[in-house]
């Protein structure tokens, strides 16, 4: 295995980019809610930069705001039971995901998890690197033709929907892949919009309005999703990709399989969660380098000596050691879900302080990431902090993927992706920033406010 980089340095040679201020004063309800519909990062506190919990009133309950690993480590894992993803999320998520791996509690979500876990075994993971290296060299080709800056973010988007594309569906027989991307485009974005309307206390069971556009493409993706569901079906061998996959599991507790309806669920529930993540981590990660020449430099020495002017196989993969510590480190500073909601079904406590059912829990992992008494220099970025003797050891320090039973099942899956596009556009290309400060804006996922505009000139 190529050794990584050395990338210790002092603080003064590390960038810091500049990261979202929290609230230094409480704001009432209505403000609370305009700031939630502008940008929801701006409701954090600042000072959970620096303590773990605080505790206030929030519509006759109490919101719980947390950013310290031991206070994740209670809610997502210690008493895991005791909680339920917000009626928000849940309220914004399911009339698309429908009661899939990511909505789904009790039972459903319990049968859901043991059946697709072995989905994504590293065996069967391996198989989908040639078409993430192909994705990563179509990038590059996309980059290196911008007329001017490119968006990365935009190019990074279409990058990562071709590898879930590509990697839940061997081929595209029976219908319009464009139609059915466009369609995937207007869902994805009725998701991360936020409406007034959703920040009234509304019952869970309420549904949310979704306007005209979004039921089409609803309509159309789940069309498409059941045309394919049946052809394979018809098939004698449903197939080695995701799809297939999922039609062969069985629970193997009880034997059953998905029904039709769970896969559909599923495959949108891959497509949102797959492919707007990792495309997240990876424009984010070439924002930083573009502001970092030594790492760059480093970057581009390892894919040298591991893939050289080819493309990485499964074999390489393990190799690429600096350029998962960057994706990592990118993560850390920017994490595509940077706030999680949770509400208490029972009563229940946060390492020991007492919570009443129907309070509400607010992860602050954007903070935890940051926090000025868990991290060396919190605002840098630091590649480096994730060598084997920096790293750290608690595992609820760092939660890109979220912790506990309900952590990310295909964290290993946009890991190994990240690793291989940013390896081959760095192996390709010089880049180097557009402009100054780039705004983080959550819309469900951390976006760059405006898109991610970049130079990038080839090798």
């Amino acid at each position: 295995m190529t050794p990584p980089a050395d990338l210790a340095r002092p603080p003064q040679a590390l960038f810091s980019p500049a990261r979202s201020p929290g609230l230094t004063a409480p704001t009432s309800l209505m403000e609370t809610a305009r700031l939630m519909r502008r940008n929801p990062m701006a409701i954090l506190p600042e000072a959970l930069f620096e303590t773990t919990r605080l505790t206030g009133p929030y519509l006759g309950r109490k919101v719980h705001e947390v950013s310290g690993p031991a206070e994740m480590k209670s809610i997502l894992q210690d008493n895991f039971h005791a909680w339920r993803k917000s009626p928000l999320i849940l309220r914004m998520l399911t009339p698309i995901l429908g009661d899939s791996i990511l909505t789904a509690h009790g039972e459903s979500w319990r049968r859901q998890r043991r059946i697709l876990q072995p989905a994504f075994l590293k065996r069967r993971i391996d198989r989908f690197v040639p078409i993430m290296a192909g994705a990563g060299s179509d990038a590059v080709e996309t980059l290196l033709a911008a007329d001017g800056p490119a968006d990365v973010h935009a190019v990074m988007n279409d990058t990562t929907f071709s590898v879930i594309e590509r990697a839940l569906f061997s081929d595209v027989e029976g219908f319009d892949r464009f139609e059915v991307r466009a369609a995937i485009e207007v869902l994805l974005e009725e998701i991360g919009r936020m409406r007034y309307s959703d920040l009234a206390p509304s019952p869970e069971w309420a549904p949310r309005l979704m306007g005209p556009g979004a039921r089409r493409a609803r309509k159309v993706f789940r069309a498409a999703a059941d045309g394919q569901i049946a052809r394979r079906r018809a098939l004698d061998d449903p197939g080695e990709d995701l799809l297939g996959l999922l039609l062969s599991a069985r629970d193997e507790e009880t034997g059953a399989a998905l029904s039709d309806r769970d896969i559909r669920d599923t495959l949108m529930t891959f497509i949102a969660a797959g492919h707007e993540t990792t495309a997240i981590a990876l424009t984010w990660a070439l924002y930083l380098i573009s502001h970092d020449e030594a790492c760059q430099d480093a970057l581009r020495a390892e894919a040298d000596a591991v893939f050289g002017a080819g493309e990485p196989d499964a074999e390489a993969v393990p190799q690429l050691v600096l350029a998962r510590q960057v994706i990592e480190e990118s993560m850390r500073l920017f994490p595509p879900a940077p706030i999680l909601g949770r509400r208490a079904v029972t009563d229940t406590e946060i390492c020991g302080h007492p919570v009443r059912k129907g309070d509400v829990a607010l992860l602050a992992f954007y903070c935890l990431h940051r926090h000025k008494t868990l991290w060396e220099h919190p605002d840098h970025f630091d590649p480096d902090r994730w060598s084997p003797e920096r790293r750290p050891r608690d595992r609820y320090q760092f939660l890109a993927f979220g912790g506990g039973p309900r952590a990310c099942i295909g964290a290993q899956f946009a890991l190994q992706e990240a690793a291989i596009v940013l390896s081959l556009i760095v192996s390709r290309t010089r880049i180097t920033p557009a402009h100054g400060e780039v705004e983080p804006v959550m819309q469900v996922t951390l976006r760059p406010k405006g898109g991610m505009p970049l130079k990038i000139e080839a090798r």
